[in-house]
């Protein structure tokens, strides 16, 4: 099966089933978190696995653990409108734990500083940051700002690909991360992102983005949510070449692993959540 039908196969199929959990999901978002855990399990692990390819790092299934128990903590902490922000609680236990296994485990140190920062970048990038897409599905409005996000990064980096290969041919390999990145299909990524947050603020979802002077704030919504997922994929390029390593996995079709689907995501959550927190706080939040 050619890379070509696989990609689009995921566009397809798999983008919507994705999607259609969020806007159908009857408990309170349950189904959709089990299944975000259930990523940040993979994506902690192929993380793990990266990074092990170059030198030592902290045991793989206590790191998966400490980062699938930061979205969950952020979880009950919100569901259960706890007064202690439990994801606050969740990371610092995380890291308190990474520490304290270093301390009491190694026998010699040398390699200790290498252990620690993997372990703290697997958590930040698997665990903490996908915590904000768990408060994100516990807002008000919490099916069409999930949707618009999603949507907005997957089309992001869907224009990107299409524009690239339309278009990128002559002006590639602007990053080193990844060569085959071109001026092209950032240009569409940002075009394709831009479109989304646009079309779902005024046509979609008008009503969880009905604020004054809205055209200003979805334009920034949109260049910055754009900015961190290119970022995002960047980053994750920068991972694996370090390692030597293609891609992150082979469970999806088309892309490669968990990781190399959700790092966009991952980056990009944090900035959505906060910006339409602060641009459009009085459309019912």
């Amino acid at each position: 099966m050619s890379k070509l039908i696989q990609r689009l196969l995921i566009f397809f199929v798999g983008i919507p089933l994705i999607l259609g959990i969020v806007h159908f999901d009857p408990s309170n978002s349950i189904a959709f978190n089990v299944l975000l855990l259930a990523v940040c399990a993979i994506a902690a692990h192929e993380m793990c696995v990266i990074f092990a390819s170059g030198g030592e790092t902290l045991p793989k299934p206590l790191v998966i653990f400490l980062c699938v128990a930061i979205p969950a903590c952020t979880y009950i902490g919100l569901d259960f409108s706890l007064r202690i922000d439990l994801c606050d609680v969740a990371l610092v236990a995380a890291v308190f734990i990474t520490f304290a296994f270093e301390i009491f485990s190694a026998r010699t140190f040398e390699k200790s500083n290498v252990r620690i920062s993997r372990s703290a970048c697997t958590l930040l990038y698997a665990g903490f940051l996908p915590s904000f897409i768990t408060r994100l599905s516990l807002m008000n409005n919490s099916s069409a700002h999930l949707m618009t996000f999603l949507v907005m990064v997957f089309i992001s980096d869907s224009a990107a690909w299409l524009f690239g290969m339309l278009f990128g041919k002559s002006n590639r390999g602007v990053v080193a991360a990844s060569p085959n990145k071109s001026v092209a299909g950032f240009v569409g990524a940002y075009l394709g992102c831009i479109l989304v947050a646009f079309l779902s603020s005024y046509l979609v979802f008008a009503s969880a983005f009905d604020v004054p002077n809205k055209l200003l704030r979805v334009l920034v919504l949109g260049i910055v949510v754009c900015t961190a997922s290119v970022i995002g994929d960047l980053a994750e390029s920068v991972f694996k070449r370090s390692a030597n390593i293609k891609d992150s996995g082979k469970i999806v079709l088309g892309r490669g692993g968990v990781l190399d689907s959700v790092d966009s995501v991952f980056m990009a959550a944090p900035f959505y959540y906060c910006l339409v927190r602060f641009l459009f706080s009085s459309a019912g939040l």
